[in-house]
């Protein structure tokens, strides 16, 4: 991709020969059309095929988060984007056709503030999470205002549950109530913090594979 200033074509859009013209965050740009693909099913092609439709399925699932929880990452590309390109990267795994998320390294959010060391997530009483974490102990590097967000992913219905701005970061635990018809079921439990005024995020940490009581 090339990013044209001022084209001999000038004002061009769509396409012109093999050249794609088309205004990208801001930027004018061109991309090249390749005029023949020899094969386009190696097995490199098919696995990143593979893992990149897996994790589209995945982003579309949670897009309304991803476009706040990624909005620092999204320099040059979209929030979406930042969070396919860093989990494609980072959380997919398995061979042609047999892609697999791998839960524990999935990052839900992505951010500049400090995140903590640990999230730990438990079940201790019927359809409910608990998440508990270290309270800061630094304000001037740490605020307390700061606000915890939760993402909660149901392994057996395939179903993500999202709470903004919960629990006060000071608090150091939260319980999250969760759908009745959820008890028994299996659920990996994300947590990061956001800034009072929405517009700052710490990267997420994973809490675990629990089971739902």
């Amino acid at each position: 991709m090339a990013i044209v200033q001022n084209p001999i074509t000038g004002r061009t859009k769509k396409k012109f020969g093999t050249a794609v013209f088309s205004k990208q965050f801001g930027s004018n740009t061109m991309r090249s059309k390749p005029v023949d693909v020899k094969n386009p099913n190696t097995p490199g092609q098919k696995a990143q095929r593979s893992k990149f439709a897996l994790m589209i399925d995945t982003a579309r699932s949670v897009l309304e988060l991803i476009k706040v929880s990624f909005q620092g990452e999204a320099v040059g590309m979209s929030a979406f984007n930042a969070f396919i390109s860093y989990n494609i990267k980072n959380a997919v795994t398995g061979t042609p056709g047999n892609a697999t998320i791998d839960f524990s390294k999935l990052l839900i959010a992505k951010g500049s503030l400090l995140k903590c060391p640990e999230i730990i997530g438990s079940s201790a009483s019927a359809h409910t999470v608990t998440r508990i974490w270290d309270p800061p102990i630094d304000p001037e590097s740490i605020s307390s205002d700061e606000l915890l967000s939760t993402v909660t992913f149901n392994v057996d219905r395939k179903l993500w549950l999202i709470e903004n701005s919960c629990a006060l970061r000071s608090l150091g635990t939260y319980t999250q109530t969760l759908p009745v018809s959820w008890s028994n079921d299996e659920v990996h439990v994300y947590s990061f913090f956001v800034s009072p005024d929405g517009r700052k995020n710490s990267d997420s940490i994973y809490g675990g594979l629990i089971t739902v009581l």
